[in-house]
């Protein structure tokens, strides 16, 4: 098993404040949403899970939180850290 992080921008969804939505802006697709915070990370982490197991060539390697920081400087930005299983020799 490998332990991987990487930043997650976490946004108010304009319609409805109730729900966040939660890109991921290293891997290419990678958008989920959550009614409140805690089930917006519960569903990030689930899809970056997902994200790494099936789809690794839209995974790029992770940036740093300072780096995405600097880049969505108008984003509240957590890192989500998962296990995951690397015996196929993938991200």
């Amino acid at each position: 098993m490998k332990e991987i992080a990487y930043p997650a921008l976490f946004r108010l969804d304009e319609e409805d404040p109730k729900f966040i939505n939660v890109t991921f802006p290293d891997i290419w697709g990678a958008n989920t949403f959550g009614e409140g915070l805690l089930e917006a990370i519960y569903m990030a982490k689930d899809l970056l899970e997902v994200m790494l197991e099936t789809a690794p060539a839209q995974c790029e390697p992770p940036h740093t939180l300072e780096y995405t920081q600097n880049n969505f400087p108008n984003d509240k930005i957590m890192m989500i850290k998962v296990r995951f299983d690397n015996s196929n020799g993938d991200k």
